[in-house]
């Protein structure tokens, strides 16, 4: 039996691109989906492009939250799929038959797969497979990852962390040995680079934390961190 997706869509006045977004999903030649979309209180119109698809979204609500991860956080208590992902109200599946492709590989929920996203501006393939150190230095794309439910049983997002509670999900979970993550050569969705998550704002929490995140996380791999910082710290001084 082939496992079901919980599609997960977080939005705040995002008119420009929702429809787009709604489409790649609601096309797509795979059936056993849900999709559920949280609108942070929008204003601009997009409740009601929401409206105009509601008959092919599972669930949809519509009031104030405290930011993305706050908005994942309630689209997990929501989800009954036995896999997770979440799709930004920017971004694009990247065919009709993604999920499709996709669904036969989610065999084993002790497991975390992840492919690659394309970024929409850059148009460069993000980013292979991670290795401990790979993850140490950048994000495994939150859009070509498919979380098993019941991990979020555990673990939530952590709403102090405004751009990378993603990020910091991802390094607790690799650190754990409960479980995996699995590599999948296929290109999931097209990414907004120009979003909140693709562009270049700090998210200074999280860049406080993250030498203490991956220090608890990677005790074996913490020294060729600090190698890894120690040379970029020595080409900035050289430019």
């Amino acid at each position: 039996m082939l496992p079901k997706i919980s599609v997960i869509t977080v939005v705040y006045n995002a008119v420009a691109t929702l429809e787009e977004t709604i489409l790649s999903v609601i096309n797509q030649d795979f059936e056993d989906f849900e999709f559920i979309i949280i609108d942070g209180g929008s204003t601009d119109g997009t409740i009601e492009i929401i409206k105009k698809y509601q008959d092919k979204i599972t669930l949809w609500i519509s009031e104030p939250d405290k930011g993305i991860y706050d908005a994942m956080n309630k689209g997990i208590k929501i989800a009954k799929g036995d896999y997770v992902y979440f799709l930004g109200g920017d971004d694009l599946l990247y065919s009709n038959s993604v999920l499709n492709n996709i669904c036969s590989k989610l065999i084993d929920k002790n497991k975390i797969y992840y492919g690659n996203v394309l970024f929409k501006t850059r148009n460069v393939i993000y980013d292979g497979k991670f290795s401990a150190l790979k993850i140490a230095t950048r994000n495994i794309s939150h859009q070509s990852i498919f979380y098993p439910r019941e991990i979020f049983n555990k673990y939530s997002f952590d709403t102090k962390y405004k751009i990378f509670a993603d990020y910091e999900l991802n390094l607790k979970l690799y650190g754990n040995s409960s479980y995996s993550f699995v590599y999948m050569p296929i290109t999931v969705a097209l990414f907004n680079d120009e979003g909140s998550s693709g562009s270049n704002i700090l998210d200074f929490c999280f860049e406080r934390d993250r030498f203490e995140i991956i220090k608890n996380n990677f005790p074996y791999w913490i020294y060729l961190y600090r190698i890894y910082r120690s040379k970029i710290s020595k080409t900035l001084r050289l430019l």
